[in-house]
């Protein structure tokens, strides 16, 4: 700051600034004469402040511009002291109010005072071309600096949205809300970028942006009424009121709903349940910019050479769990196929040569595999598949499927050779249906990419299979399970024949009527067939029956189970909710009994809709039926009990 930058904030010559300052101002106008000294005190302008800095170059003075705008700014003031302390500097402090004009006049400012070096916790304004002094700027975002003549340290907002959604994600959240402010933009992006890593999106009805007053009276009531399983929210205070919302409802975090706050905050250990929280280390690095200030001051290094970003990370405490009803048994695995259904719906099913029109046909994921991991995904099964999809838009919309499932997708490779397999499936009015399957990537689901994911197979309970895919990699998959004392569900689809080596490794077959009379053409009967899959090998045989229900056999019991009474509007994915049901009840620790009871009502749930994988009932939805369901099933052990006398 000089004479002649007074001179063209006040609009007037540099000789009447002059005059003024010398006390020969006595042709001057008073208006004049007022204004320049005004300027002249609110930039705290010292005459000859460059000759006195030369002859007394080192002030060990730094300059602090602070804007509370940014995130932890009082804590960094804190360490920015101590640290300057330390080195034996004294901190001149200049609150910039989030006003870029006051913050350029600061710069000025401090120009005249003479300071060593400046630290700038502020982003409102980039300093003033020309300046001298070192600058070291503290940023909650990356801002490309002109020609690199600033060091920065930056911490990203877009990294703590991205942490906090990605940890409850792995936790198993599907249904994450996310409560900000205005100026929270780049924390929303980076939640929406953890969730299209897994090809997904969150709901737009999940996020609420605006004022905190706004939050606490519309956006938190709006949030809980999308029936989401978890909240982010901007500060720790917004999670407070989060707190009360959800207790004036009857309900418990973390019990009913998971809270996590992307800003730590000191009221996050004093409120219960204490809060987890995005953890950045404000309070280290005011310290470690000083240090880089005092580097730049002394000439060891230059700006440039620093551009540094802030690592940030979550600190649990006890805010957040997985949610009811998610991963209550043992680990399932699913080997198997995976395609897009295409729904062809029509008043029969055609025969012979004949032609039948469509009222409509939709596209939607499926394939006995993936249809198989989402049912049991949904009933809150820790659920892993292994399986090939094509690297294009059918592919990415069954991840999609998978994920918001809460499957496991660890064992998934896109192929970009080959694309997604596909099912055509006519859909009778009376529900029955027919399928012509493409199986495209499935048919490279081999046994050298089960052997690449075997690890998966580790401490599982069940492992799912169908003769959707290879015989090879079923046989491969089986041998596996073997070793590693994992209990095989296989459903023969497809298969007119098997392997009889096969049968001996298998502990649930799960055959509906026409797969079982494929197989054994020359039985006569379901109790027949059932009886010689058991000379086999096979542990237990469940034979489903559609409408009929199903008949079970093994060495202690064998009988026929009723169905439920569901009218049926598309039976297509009946065999898969079944398959899943009963590998979740039994992963829980059910006896195969209740486990079927179980899975009759999941199968009778499923095909009073159309499609297959929207049409599968979560925990909650059968829940609706646990009266029934346990009605069932004590008849069905009553009948037992009767048979055993």
């Amino acid at each position: 700051m000089n004479i002649k930058d007074i001179a063209n904030l006040c609009g007037v010559s540099p000789s009447t600034v002059s005059k003024i300052l010398h006390n020969k101002d006595e042709d001057i106008s008073v208006e004049t004469r007022k204004k320049v000294l005004e300027i002249i005190k609110e930039y705290q302008y010292v005459p000859y402040s460059k000759v006195l800095k030369s002859a007394s170059p080192k002030t060990n003075i730094v300059g602090v511009l602070l804007s509370e705008n940014i995130y932890g700014a009082q804590d960094m003031l804190y360490s920015i002291e101590k640290a300057a302390a330390e080195n034996g500097y004294s901190i001149m402090l200049c609150n910039t109010a989030g006003d870029g004009e006051k913050t350029l006049k600061y710069y000025k400012i401090f120009e005249s005072k003479g300071v060593d070096g400046i630290i700038s916790v502020c982003q409102e304004q980039e300093p003033p071309e020309g300046i001298k002094i070192p600058v070291v700027r503290i940023l909650d975002k990356k801002i490309t600096t002109r020609k690199n003549i600033f060091a920065d340290i930056y911490f990203d907002m877009r990294d703590a949205g991205y942490l906090a959604a990605n940890y409850l994600l792995e936790k198993g959240h599907h249904k994450i809300a996310c409560l900000l402010g205005k100026e929270d933009e780049g924390i929303r992006e980076g939640y929406v970028q953890a969730y299209r890593e897994k090809f997904v999106s969150p709901n737009e009805g999940w996020t609420f942006i605006g004022t905190e007053e706004d939050i606490a009276s519309i956006g938190i009531s709006k949030c809980l009424n999308e029936d989401v399983t978890a909240i982010i929210c901007a500060n720790v205070e917004t999670g407070y009121v989060v707190y009360e919302k959800i207790r004036e409802r009857g309900d418990a975090v973390p019990n009913k709903i998971s809270v996590i706050s992307v800003r730590d905050g000191s009221l996050s250990e004093k409120i219960y349940p204490k809060m987890t929280a995005v953890h950045i280390p404000t309070d280290e690095i005011g310290g470690y910019a000083v240090n880089v200030l005092i580097q730049m001051m002394e000439g060891r290094k230059s700006a440039h050479e620093f551009r540094e970003k802030i690592e940030q990370n979550i600190w649990e405490r006890s805010s957040v769990m997985s949610p009811a009803g998610h991963e209550r048994g043992g680990k399932i695995v699913v080997v198997g196929s995976m395609n897009m259904d295409c729904m062809i719906y029509v008043n029969h099913i055609p025969t012979g040569g004949e032609t039948v029109r469509s009222g409509n046909i939709i596209s939607l994921p499926g394939g006995k595999g993936a249809n198989q991991a989402v049912g049991a995904g949904k009933l809150g099964g820790l659920v892993y598949m292994i399986g090939r999809l094509g690297n294009d838009s059918d592919g990415k919309a069954i991840y999609n499927s998978l994920v918001n499932s809460g499957v496991k997708t660890d064992g998934i490779v896109f192929d970009d050779g080959i694309p997604t397999g596909k099912a055509y499936i006519n859909v009778a009015a009376d529900g029955e249906s027919t399928i012509v399957i493409y199986p495209g990537a499935n048919a490279k689901l081999n046994r050298s990419q089960v052997c690449q994911y075997e690890q998966l197979l580790e401490d599982a309970h069940y492992c799912l299979l169908t003769l959707e895919i290879s015989e090879e990699t079923v046989e491969y998959t089986i041998q596996s399970c073997k070793k590693k004392n994992v209990k095989v569900i296989l459903k023969p689809s497809t298969a007119e024949k098997m392997k009889e080596s096969l049968f001996k490794d298998i502990d649930y077959f799960v055959p509906n009527e026409k797969e079982a009379e494929q197989l054994l053409p020359d039985a006569a009967s379901i109790e027949e067939r059932a009886d010689i899959f058991i000379r086999k090998g096979v542990r237990n045989v469940i034979i489903t029956l559609g409408q009929n229900g199903c008949y079970f056999k093994n060495a202690d019991y064998e009988g026929f189970f009723p169905a439920c009474g569901f009218h049926p509007v598309d039976t297509t994915g009946a065999a898969d909710a079944f398959i899943s049901a009963l590998a979740v009840s039994l992963s829980e620790g059910e006896d195969i009994l209740q486990a079927i009871g179980y899975a009759t009502y999941a199968s009778g749930v499923t095909v009073t809709r159309q499609g297959v994988q929207p049409a599968m009932p979560d925990r909650g939805e059968l829940s609706l039926y646990q009266e029934e369901i346990s009605s069932f099933n004590n008849k069905l052990s009553s009948k037992k009990s009767k048979d055993s006398l």
